[in-house]
Parts: C-alpha cells; structure tokens; sequence
C-alpha cells in the first residue's frame, strides 16, 4: 500500500535518482553487499590472525631447533646482524601484539544490523 501510494504520489516528474522507492530498494542493496563485504572481512582477518600464529610458531620452532643443533654439535654460529635482529623482533613480537588483538572494524557485529 505504501509502495503504491509512493509511485503514485510521486511519479509524476522525479527522475529515477529521486524517486523514494527507488532509492529504498538501492539502499537495501547496498546494505546488503555491506554485510557482504564485513563478513568476508571477518573471516580474511581470522585466517591472517590464525597464518601469523602458525608462522611465528614454526619460526620458534625452528630457531630453537638451530640452537639445540649448535650446542650438540659444538658449531658456533655468528650472531644475528641488527637488521635480522629487527626483523626477528618484529616478526616474534610487535606482530603478536597486533594480529592478537581485535581489528577495530566498521563492520557491525551481528546484534547491532538492523
């Protein structure tokens, strides 16, 4: 009934920009691939956040492997450059920090879509 009294009432002159129900159904859709869209969101940054555990993992894993072959063996591996340095602190830490925590997003959660 609103839908009709809608075109009736304003059909006469509006372009199809201006026109209420047209700009209705647009909005819907835009919301709709807005929903799309942060819950794709939701799920890259879950997969980047399980990804950059699993490396620093592995990476852990490996360098204390390194360390326990050095000491078996007696070798004597120089020590890391400043810059591997950096990149091993950066990689072991600043990025826990950061993938660990919540993504401030725009995306409404569930509860909050209307």
């Amino acid at each position: 009934m609103l839908e009709f009294e809608m075109v009736k009432g304003h059909a006469d002159g509006l372009s199809k920009e201006e026109n209420p129900l047209v700009v209705i159904q647009q909005l819907s859709l835009v919301k709709s691939r807005y929903k799309m869209l942060c819950e794709q969101l939701e799920r890259i940054s879950t997969e980047r956040r399980e990804s950059m555990r699993s490396i620093r993992a592995t990476l852990a894993k490996t360098m204390k492997l390194v360390q326990e072959i050095q000491h078996h063996t007696g070798m004597e591996i120089s020590p890391l450059s400043e810059e591997e340095e950096l990149a091993m602190h950066h990689l072991m830490y600043q990025t826990a920090q950061v993938s660990d925590t919540p993504e401030k997003q725009n995306c409404p959660k569930e509860h909050e879509t209307h």
